[in-house]
């Protein structure tokens, strides 16, 4: 699998989005690939406009043309780099304009810096990384905070056995090879049980450990199938499957979180909700959610 060539870079000119920018010219650079910002232009208004009151056309022109002048900044310091590209100005909401961007481009990569607010204020502004995971047409990489910096030396890859968990498989070891990082295939056990039992039915520790023999066998058999020269460990986790790559990349300082992305919508994204957002908003790192198109 060849890493992303067409890339478009989200940005809100803030710092964690500058983060972002210089991972995706890292990323464009070694894959000889072309750059393209997006900015979503919001026009602040009045929370309450009982008279209908207008923003002046003035004042809305000149946020227009700071905006395309700090894009057009962002693709300098890229062509300084040996990169190439262009802007793009999108209207709010800023991850539908994302995505239908990334689908009019036919990007391969959308990269995206996050914030990772919590609590209230991210119950109130809620993420725009998030929902371009799940509305984007293409995998999208989330840059969290300073470990975007140094290219990824550890890298940890989502497994559940599924097809979209072989394209994770295949792109994240592409990139360790390419950068000579270590792999870790992680595999979420959860073992099914009744939403109702009035009896306290359990399941017996011998289908457990079964389970968790047959996750390993299966893990170590994709392991084998990979270039000898990456340095990959398996490892099986009893937690939702968010957790389970948060936590072990926790626990081994990762740099980078690859997962698939089922792509669910309607009802059915509603009950079941997304692996690859729900990483993307508890993960210690950046992650990766690789979607194949």
């Amino acid at each position: 699998m060849t890493l992303p060539r067409k890339l478009l870079v989200a940005t809100d000119f803030s710092d964690c989005a500058r983060i972002a920018e210089d991972a995706a010219i890292a990323w464009a650079k070694r894959s000889g690939g072309e750059l393209h910002w997006i900015h979503a232009l919001e026009v602040p208004l009045p929370v309450f406009e009982p008279y209908a009151v207008a923003v002046p056309e003035a004042t809305i022109g000149a946020a227009r043309d700071m905006a395309v002048q700090k894009l057009g900044e962002a693709a300098k310091r890229a062509e300084a780099a040996g990169v190439s590209g262009t802007t793009h100005l999108g209207e709010v909401p800023a991850a539908y304009s994302v995505a239908d961007r990334a689908k009019e481009l036919s990007a391969d990569l959308v990269v995206i810096g996050t914030h990772g607010h919590a609590g209230l204020r991210r119950a109130v502004l809620g993420s725009v990384a998030e929902k371009v995971v799940k509305l984007a047409p293409c995998s999208v990489l989330t840059v969290k905070g300073d470990k975007a910096a140094p290219p990824p030396r550890k890298i940890i890859v989502g497994v559940d056995f599924a097809d979209d968990g072989h394209s994770a498989v295949k792109a994240a070891a592409a990139l360790a090879a390419d950068l000579g990082a270590s792999l870790r295939l992680v595999h979420a056990l959860e073992l099914r049980i009744p939403f109702v039992t009035p009896y306290e039915v359990t399941i017996p520790d011998g289908v457990i450990e079964a389970a968790q023999e047959e996750a390993k066998r299966r893990l170590a058999e994709i392991a084998a199938e990979l270039d000898a020269s990456i340095p990959t460990t398996c490892n099986v986790r009893s937690s939702p499957p968010h957790l389970a790559l948060s936590e072990a990349a926790q626990e081994d300082d990762t740099d980078l979180i690859v997962t698939g992305s089922r792509g669910l919508t309607g009802i059915k994204h509603a009950l079941l909700g997304s692996v690859a957002e729900r990483t993307v908003r508890t993960a210690p790192c950046s992650v990766w959610t690789v979607r194949t198109t």
